[in-house]
């Protein structure tokens, strides 16, 4: 495809450095200095230019465009573009990530003819919030084409378990987290202590295991501490507020406080912390927390108040960040990692490329694995049919059929409403959205 990016921020330079190795790809920035990071490190052309300027795309002598993706800092700006683009080139599809929410409730992205906008602040605050009816998970991921989940529980307990021995038509151990290497495992493979395991299933069912192999985190949350107040810290606290919890969030900055303050309407205590440190969790009370989430802008002062409060026995801490060079540190040291904006929107953007109509794809365990799931409609081909396995990739695949799940082998005709799904590394995304696509 041609892709053409508005915007060369920390959003904009890693969509490129991943689209690069199969697409033609532009990167648009007025900042000089951002479009030089890409010169010796991905093969795409880097146009300096206003975004927001028609004459920035006449420059181009562009035709046309498959896609046409706008992650600038500015929601304004990125609005803009993809109308000023459209004057002058012919543009497939557009992709925009924005900051303000309220669009959901407009009719601006209709108008605009904008195929689909990521808001990567409400993602964050929604995965944050799963984890509150799932306290014992480190991620939940969930689907619109199932109510079954992907579920990742952390082994802390010394066990005998095989994989054999936590499957059934109501879950199925779609993968493992190892020593820093994610692996699809055989029924055989021994469950071991410290081993991320990734379970797809019914959540009940997947609760019930977790009580067997997880003793660490809290079986419920009451109290939670947010650091930060910034805007996704404040978007995090407003999505918690329909739980019933007792919230505090610490902010060192004053203006930022007022902010959160007027946007949560009182319903959150919010502390103006002097100093930073560890006096904070004795003198207002945070040890006491069953629930820590460290929001702050700098992911490396997220892991730090994680390491905080992890010595304080705090059972639950959670860094929102956006660094994947982080992801094996913190996993280590028991911190639950969520994917804060600016990942976020990476992933959100990537997902929704490679994925259509017929095929949703979904990256797990840092980017590490990947999830295909397709759905059987009326009008299918493969009605009737039996999926042969022989040229399948190296992956899993299975079936559902009415939220129960099946190994492909036993299945020997497909049906209106099954759902096959793979799951594998990502050095196998390829071969895998091949087959797929394929059927």
């Amino acid at each position: 495809m041609d892709i053409m990016i508005a915007g060369a921020g920390t959003v904009g330079y890693s969509l490129a450095r991943s689209l690069s190795f199969r697409h033609s790809v532009v990167v648009i920035d007025k900042d000089q200095e951002k479009l030089d990071r890409f010169e010796d490190e991905v093969d795409i052309l880097t146009i300096k230019g206003d975004v927001e300027d028609p004459k920035t795309y006449t420059a181009l002598l562009y035709d046309k465009v498959d896609l046409f993706i706008a992650v600038t800092d500015s929601d304004e700006a990125n609005l803009l573009s993809t109308l000023v683009v459209e004057d002058v080139v012919e543009v497939k599809r557009k992709i925009v990530r924005l900051k303000n929410d309220g669009f959901l409730k407009s009719h601006v992205l209709e108008k605009l003819h904008i195929d689909y906008a990521v808001f990567p602040d409400i993602t964050t605050a929604n995965k944050v919030k799963a984890l509150l009816a799932f306290p014992k998970a480190n991620n939940v991921k969930v689907f619109h084409q199932t109510r079954l989940k992907l579920i990742s529980v952390k082994v802390n307990k010394s066990m005998s378990f095989r994989v054999r021995d936590l499957c059934s038509d109501m879950v199925h151990v779609a993968g493992i987290e190892r020593e820093k290497v994610f692996f699809i495992p055989s029924d055989t493979e021994e469950i071991r202590q410290h081993d991320l395991v990734y379970f797809f299933g019914d959540v009940s069912a997947i609760e019930s295991i977790a009580q067997k192999i997880e003793n660490a985190m809290p079986a419920s949350i009451k109290k939670v501490v947010i650091f930060g107040a910034n805007m996704q810290a404040q978007k995090i606290a407003k999505v918690l507020i329909e739980k019933d919890l007792e919230i505090k969030m610490i902010e060192k900055e004053r203006r930022l406080c007022k902010d959160a303050s007027a946007f949560l309407e009182g319903r959150v205590r919010i502390i103006h912390a002097a100093y930073d440190d560890h006096r904070l969790f004795e003198e207002e009370g945070i040890k006491h927390a069953d629930m820590v989430i460290a929001a702050g802008k700098n992911d490396e002062k997220n892991i730090v108040k994680c390491v905080e409060a992890k010595e304080y026995g705090i059972p639950k801490v959670v860094a929102i960040n956006n660094d994947k060079s982080y992801y094996d540190l913190m996993h280590k040291m028991g911190v639950v990692v969520v994917r804060g904006s600016k990942a976020g929107a990476h992933y959100a953007i990537l997902e929704k490329i490679s994925s259509s109509a017929i095929v949703t794809q979904r990256l797990f365990c840092g980017g590490r694995a990947v999830l295909f799931m397709r759905k059987v409609y009326r009008d299918s081909p493969l009605i009737g049919k039996q999926l042969t396995l022989k040229k399948v990739p190296p992956s899993d695949v299975l079936l559902i059929r009415e939220e129960k799940i099946y190994k492909m082998s036993e299945i020997h005709q497909i049906a209106e409403n099954d759902i096959i799904v793979m799951f594998g590394t990502a050095d196998a995304k390829d071969e895998m959205e091949a087959w797929i696509y394929a059927q």
